[in-house]
């Protein structure tokens, strides 16, 4: 009979997790020394600087994992893209799953707006607060790269490794900034993250949260714009 594969010990995964932290925190502070730098030296405004150390601290993630994957995992390339659920059978079928997922989001916003009618009680995101004078080039960073950045995350890295729920907990209490009225908006990204995960898990493939989340994003991107 074949041999099982050893669970890693207590010991390995907190020592798995604090060399995932560490490359994080030399990449994240790294970019944002750089970024300060920039600033002080008069080569991006006060604006560009406010919203670049978000990118500095956000963008970090799936470029840790990756270090992290490929040096500490001895990884290989294409194992770690199949591992991230990059490489996959069906892609266009798996498009088409993201938009379903879009959909389904997209229902949950509806009702959230005919309760809000219905009860007389206003609902906010507060996402034009957070995000107010922010450059365009930003706008496009959150439509479209940050959702491949947290889909590697949040559904290819940490799914596997830590299951759906608790994944997708730590997803929706990531989105607590917002202060969104009644926590909607971490109720949303809860959802999603159950969702986008157990979609994942089924098909080992990173692409239908991927398009999902691109959706879902860029939808709001378009709302704040229209109220700028």
């Amino acid at each position: 009979m074949p041999r099982r594969a050893k669970r890693p010990t207590l010991f390995q995964g907190l020592l798995a997790t604090a060399i995932f932290v560490f490359i994080y925190l030399v990449i994240a502070t790294f970019l944002t020394a750089l970024v300060y730098l920039l600033y002080q030296q008069g080569y991006i405004g006060q604006n560009n600087f406010n919203f670049l150390t978000d990118v500095a601290s956000l963008l970090p993630l799936s470029i840790a994992i990756g270090l992290y994957l490929l040096f500490y995992k001895r990884m290989t390339p294409s194992k770690i893209g199949r591992s991230l659920g990059f490489i996959s059978d069906g892609v266009s079928g798996k498009v088409l799953l993201g938009i379903f997922i879009f959909l389904i989001i997209i229902i949950f916003e509806i009702l959230i707006g005919l309760i809000s009618a219905a009860t007389n009680v206003p609902i906010n995101t507060n996402t034009s607060i957070v995000y107010a004078g922010a450059p365009m080039w930003f706008f496009v960073f959150i439509a479209v790269i940050e959702p491949i950045n947290e889909e590697i995350m949040f559904r290819g890295f940490l799914v596997p490794r830590i299951g759906i729920i608790p994944s997708a907990v730590i997803f929706g209490l990531a989105h607590y900034s917002y202060m969104s009225t009644f926590g909607v908006e971490m109720i949303g990204a809860l959802i999603f993250g159950l969702i986008t995960g157990y979609v994942f898990k089924k098909t080992k493939s990173i692409y239908p949260g991927i398009v999902a989340h691109i959706l879902v994003n860029t939808i709001a991107v378009i709302g704040l714009i229209a109220l700028s």
